[in-house]
């Protein structure tokens, strides 16, 4: 997700567009080419100005004079002048140099393919061959330190760290028999993390409100064969209580054993239904799903018209619909083109302003509620209900990730006056590890709140889009880093015997609460 945190790092985004400076610059070339060709004919015949009035004469003169004999002013400026384009020109070569990175080769695709299946079996340190050396100095998003080295991959991060990362990124452990639930796994962070856990021998629960839209990404994969028969997937609205509690009683009722929970559904931005309109003709269908997709449904709550609201037969993807502020009611095709997604499948949102740029006064008391139901009452009520699921093996190495971010965090010198509601919430999640990791640990469950890192730009389309433009800002991670940090404390933990518990993990360390 988006993080106010890292407001510093966009220092690093490097330097204005310099378009129309170099087409001025063009321009200005060819007419001194001219100017020089008229002095020269001049030197050579001084004649040529006898036809040129005494007034006209005396300003081409003096201007030539100034042009060869600058005074000490004129000297500075085109000292600057040449300083900013050399400045120019390096940061035009540093950009060569980062847009052969990995990640943003990455970016430049118009839909984000899963990474294919390939475990590293290099130690960390041999992992990567830089790039060649940037001219000027740039920050390390993760540890802070000046470099010039750029990694093959990262194009924020030095050399070490991005060593690190990459690594991270194909987690190896054998997770054959265990179970996990993990919330919010239809696209991005939560996707990619269910998608590592599957990989590795798991068998997941997926929740998610659009059930059908889920199925069918997971069938897509191209390994599909070799996990599908262990991936479930429930339908369900976290904004909706009573729902959570009902999926609680059926995994109770249908499980024997639940290894990890991964509260990773979160609401950072709320969409109007307008939104998700796209969705409900395949969700709300019979059917229109290939065989292979439908049987990952079968037997899943909330995906064959059980009771989730008010006691009336619906689904969760068509309570995505009930209009519940102003906003909701526009359902303008210029906000959401039909047709139009991102690199996420996700439908394009071209609002001018969302709630990440919202302040506490401008904050509806709806979102302000299902930011908390979402983010802190439902991973509450799915851990406190499937605790007895934790404990039916006693096993010591099962895990509850919390998935956080720095916006939940108190001990921070800066902080926006922005998206209080998201930060209360993130702060009130954390403070369920702080109090609960303590009481789990004792049958052998590590509660853990974990950062993504910074993954997502969640500022409006156009403001976005400006940033990418004049700054070519982009955030230094992707989802595939966000889903590695969430499922790193249960990798790490299995393959090396060292479970962390009780902390808020930033970047796979320990950091302030």
């Amino acid at each position: 997700m988006g993080h106010d945190r890292d407001d510093d790092v966009a220092d690093d985004a490097e330097g204005g567009a310099a378009g129309g400076d170099h087409d001025g610059a063009e321009d200005v070339t060819e007419q001194v080419h001219a100017a020089t060709a008229l002095l020269e004919a001049l030197v050579a015949n001084r004649g040529l100005l006898a036809p040129i009035d005494d007034e006209l004469r005396e300003r081409f003169l003096i201007a030539a004079g100034q042009v060869s004999r600058p005074d000490k002013r004129a000297r500075k400026a085109l000292a600057r002048a040449r300083q900013r384009g050399q400045k120019r020109e390096r940061k035009a070569q540093d950009q060569a140099l980062l847009n052969q990175t990995g990640i943003r080769q990455l970016r430049e695709n118009p839909i984000f393919q899963t990474p294919r299946h390939q475990p590293l079996l290099a130690a960390p340190e041999a992992v990567s061959d830089p790039r060649g050396e940037v001219a000027e100095e740039r920050v390390c998003y993760t540890c802070r330190a000046r470099y010039t080295e750029v990694h093959f991959f990262y194009d924020q991060l030095c050399r070490p760290c991005g060593d690190l990362n990459f690594a991270k990124r194909s987690p190896t452990a054998d997770l054959r028999g265990r179970v996990a639930l993990v919330t919010g796994a239809r696209v991005k962070i939560g996707y990619q993390a269910a998608i590592l856990l599957l990989r590795a021998g798991c068998e997941v629960h997926v929740a998610t409100r659009f059930p059908k839209d889920a199925a069918r990404r997971y069938a897509a994969e191209p390994d599909f064969a070799e996990w599908g028969q262990r991936v479930h997937i429930h339908g369900i609205d976290l904004r909706h209580t009573p729902s959570v509690e009902a999926l609680c009683r059926r995994l109770l009722q249908d499980l024997t054993r639940l290894d990890f929970i991964i509260n990773n559904a979160c609401q950072t931005v709320r969409r109007p239904p307008k939104f998700y309109e796209h969705m409900l003709e395949l969700e709300l269908q019979a059917g229109g799903l290939a065989p292979e997709a439908q049987r990952l449904l079968a037997g899943g709550v909330g995906t064959g018209g059980e009771l989730v609201a008010g006691g009336e037969p619906g689904s969760p993807a068509a309570l995505s619909q009930f209009e519940l502020v102003p906003e909701d009611a526009e359902r303008g095709h210029h906000l959401f083109p039909a047709g139009e997604l991102d690199a996420d499948l996700q439908q394009v949102d071209l609002r001018r302003v969302n709630s990440w740029r919202l302040k506490l006064a401008d904050v509806s008391a709806v979102e302000l509620l299902e930011v908390h139901l979402v983010n802190a009452v439902a991973p509450f009520i799915i851990n406190a209900r499937l605790k007895p699921l934790m404990q039916a093996v006693p096993t010591a190495d099962k895990h509850i990730v919390n998935v956080s971010a720095m916006e939940g965090q108190f001990y921070r010198i800066f902080k926006t006056d922005r998206h209080p509601h998201t930060n209360m919430a993130k702060a009130s999640l954390n403070m369920m590890t702080r109090t609960s990791a303590l009481d789990y640990i004792e049958d052998g469950i590590h509660m853990n709140s974990v950062d993504t890192g910074w993954v997502t730009d969640e500022d409006p389309a156009h403001h976005a889009e400006l940033k990418r433009e004049i700054h070519r800002f982009h955030p230094p991670l992707d989802i595939v880093d966000g889903a590695a940090r969430i499922v790193d404390p249960i990798f790490h933990g299995i393959s090396t015997g060292e479970h962390v518990w009780g902390q808020f993990l930033k970047d796979y360390k320990p950091t302030d609460w």
